[in-house]
C-alpha cells in the first residue's frame, strides 16, 4: 500500500509551490515592463540622435553636395555612435542612397530594408523594426531640411536587438538573483511553517486529529453528567447529550449555543469562575423543580484562562428516594430517643414502686406524660410536614439526652412548604444550629437551648440560641468559613452548611454573640406554603 505523504511535507510543497508561482508570475510581470521601458529608452534614444544629426549643418552641406564619399561625415557620424552607443548612423539622400555607414565601402549604396520609404516619401520621423546589413536592428528615422526648408534626406539611426537584448538582460540580471534567492528563503520558511504548524497540532495528522475529535465528541456525549462550556464572555459554547436531556426535562428546546450562560443555568456562577480562576465543587442548585449537584472549574490553557466549564448530575431521583429514607430515619431516631427516655422513666418509676413510695410514682408517671404528651402533640399538630415534624420529635429527645434543657416555640401553624425539597434545607439549618448549640453549652452550669419556629406572610423565620460561651469579633468573622472551628480539627463544616442552606433558600441571617451570655441566630426564609395546606 502506497504510504500517504505526512502534513509537514505536504504543507511545506504547497507553500513552495505558492511562492514559485508567486514569483514566477511576479517576474514575468516585471519582464515585460523592463523589456517594454528599456524598448522606448532605446527608442527615444535613436530618435533624438537621428533629430541632433539632421539638425547639422555639416550633413546639410554634404547632401547638397554631389560627392559620394565624405570621410568628414564619416568621421561625424562614427563620433555619434560612440558618444550613444548605437549600432549605426547612415545619412541617406533623398533618393535612399547611403552618404554614410559605419562600414565605408557601403556608402554609395541604396539603403535596405525599405523601412526608409516612408519617411523619403511622406517626410516623417518614425520607429521601425527591420533587417538590414548589419542583422535585425531597430530603427529611427528623421527627415533632413535646408536653411531654405528644402527635404534634402533623412538620416536612420539604428540598434540592433541583440544589443537590446544584452541589455534587457544586464536590467534583469538582478532580478534573476532576487528570483533564485526568494525561493531558497521560500523554500526554508515553507519548511519552518510546516514544522510550526505540525507542533501545534501536537504531532498529529489531519487523520489522526479527526479520530481523535470523533473519540473525545463520543464520550462526550456518552457521559452520564450534563456539561457546559462557556467562553470568557460568558457565552455558551458548548453541551454534550445528557445536558440538553436536563434542559429538555426543564422546557428548555431551543439552541443554547450562544446564549448567556445566566439565562440557561439561572444557578451558576461560572461567570464567578472567570473572574476568580478558582473552582467551585460539589454546590447544589435546585431549577424549575430539579435537584442538580455542580461543580465549575476554570479552563486554562497556557496559564490563561479561556473560559470554565460545568459539569453537574440530575439528583432529583436520588433526592426523592433520600426524603423517603430520610423521613423513615428520623422516625427512627426519635423513636430510638423516646424509647431511651422512656427506659429511663421506668427505671424510675421501678425504684419508687420497690421503695413503697406510691403516691410519688403516681406523680411522676402525671408530670412525664404530661409533658412529653404535650410537646408531642404541640409538634405534630403545628408542623404539617411530616419530615420536619419527625425531625424535631428525635431532636428534643436527644438534646434532653445530652442533659440540655431545651425549649421549643412554635408559633401558629407552619405549613408544608410548595418545594419538596426545602424541608431537607431546613434540617440541615436547624440540626446543624442546634447540635453547636447543644455542645456551646456542655461546660456551662446553665444548659439552655432554645427553637423558636414562626410562619408570617410567606416567610419562615428560624431563631436559635444558646446560653454557651459566645464568640468574640474575630471569631464571628471567620465562623462561616468552611474548615474554621474553635472546637478543634476535622470540625467546622456545621455553619458553612447552614450559609450554603441560606443562600440556597434565597434567604438571609443574622448572628449576634456576647462572650460568657451566648449566641442566637435568627434566619429568614422565603416560604411558599402548599396550596391546600388550609384543609389539612
Amino acid at each position: 500500500m502506497r504510504r500517504k505523504w505526512t502534513l509537514q511535507r505536504r504543507l511545506a510543497i504547497f507553500v513552495t509551490l505558492i511562492v514559485l508561482l508567486s514569483l514566477a508570475v511576479t517576474f514575468y510581470m516585471i519582464s515585460l515592463e523592463t523589456t517594454d521601458t528599456i524598448q522606448e529608452q532605446e527608442e527615444e534614444i535613436a530618435l533624438n540622435t537621428a533629430r541632433l544629426v539632421a539638425g547639422t549643418n555639416m550633413v546639410h552641406q554634404v547632401l547638397e553636395e554631389d560627392v559620394k564619399v565624405n570621410e568628414e561625415l564619416q568621421q561625424y557620424t562614427q563620433y555619434v555612435i560612440e558618444a550613444t552607443n548605437t549600432d549605426f548612423v547612415v545619412v541617406l539622400d533623398r533618393n535612399g542612397i547611403r552618404r554614410s555607414h559605419p562600414n565605408p565601402d557601403l556608402v554609395g549604396l541604396p539603403f535596405e530594408g525599405g523601412d526608409e520609404k516612408k519617411t523619403l516619401e511622406t517626410q516623417e520621423e518614425y520607429v521601425s523594426t527591420a533587417r538590414g546589413t548589419l542583422g535585425e536592428s531597430l530603427r529611427a528615422f528623421s527627415p533632413i531640411y535646408n536653411e531654405t526648408g528644402e527635404f534634402i534626406g533623412a538620416v536612420a539611426v539604428g540598434i540592433t536587438l541583440n544589443q537590446i537584448d544584452d541589455i534587457i538582460g544586464t536590467m534583469l540580471r538582478p532580478l534573476y538573483m532576487g528570483m533564485v534567492l526568494s525561493i531558497i528563503v521560500g523554500g526554508i520558511g515553507a519548511v519552518l511553517l510546516a514544522r510550526r504548524v505540525k507542533s501545534l497540532m501536537y504531532n498529529l495528522e489531519p487523520e489522526e486529529i479527526a479520530t481523535v475529535l470523533e473519540e473525545r465528541s463520543a464520550m462526550l456525549e456518552s457521559t452520564k453528567e450534563g456539561i457546559v462550556a462557556i467562553d470568557n464572555n460568558g457565552r455558551v459554547r458548548l453541551t454534550n447529550a445528557e445536558a440538553k436531556e436536563v434542559f429538555r426535562k426543564m422546557g428548555v428546546n431551543e439552541n443554547l449555543i450562544g446564549q448567556d450562560v445566566e439565562q440557561v443555568l439561572p444557578g451558576t456562577k461560572l461567570k464567578e469562575v472567570l473572574k476568580s480562576n478558582k473552582p467551585i465543587l460539589d454546590r447544589k442548585i435546585r431549577m424549575e423543580g430539579f435537584e442538580l449537584l455542580i461543580n465549575e472549574v476554570p479552563i486554562r490553557i497556557k496559564h490563561q484562562t479561556v473560559g470554565a466549564i460545568a459539569t453537574f448530575k440530575d439528583k432529583t431521583d436520588v433526592a426523592m428516594l433520600a426524603e423517603q429514607l430520610t423521613g423513615v430515619k428520623l422516625y427512627a431516631n426519635a423513636l430510638r430517643a423516646q424509647t431511651h427516655e422512656f427506659m429511663n422513666t421506668i427505671h424510675v418509676l421501678q425504684g419508687l414502686i420497690h421503695l413503697k413510695q406510691y403516691d410519688q410514682a403516681a406523680d411522676y408517671l402525671a408530670r412525664f406524660t404530661e409533658v412529653t404528651g404535650h410537646e408531642t402533640e404541640q409538634i405534630m399538630g403545628n408542623v404539617k410536614d411530616t419530615v420536619l415534624a419527625g425531625f424535631l420529635i428525635g431532636k428534643q429527645s436527644y438534646i434532653r439526652e445530652q442533659g440540655v434543657d431545651f425549649n421549643l416555640d412554635i408559633q401558629g401553624s407552619i405549613p408544608k412548604s410548595e418545594d419538596k425539597d426545602v424541608v431537607y434545607e431546613l434540617v440541615t439549618i436547624v440540626g446543624n444550629l442546634l447540635t453547636n448549640a447543644v455542645e456551646s453549652v456542655q461546660s456551662k452550669d446553665t444548659k439552655l437551648v432554645e427553637l423558636s419556629l414562626r410562619f408570617k406572610e410567606n416567610e419562615l423565620r428560624i431563631e436559635v440560641s444558646d446560653t454557651g460561651e459566645g464568640m468574640n469579633q474575630e471569631q464571628q468573622e471567620k465562623v462561616f468559613k468552611k474548615g474554621y472551628s474553635t472546637k478543634g480539627a476535622d470540625r467546622g463544616f456545621g455553619l458553612a452548611l447552614i450559609e450554603q442552606s441560606v443562600t440556597n433558600l434565597k434567604g438571609h441571617l443574622l448572628m449576634t454573640s456576647d462572650i460568657g451570655v451566648g449566641t442566637i441566630f435568627t434566619i429568614y426564609i422565603p416560604f411558599e406554603k402548599q396550596g391546600d395546606n388550609e384543609q389539612q
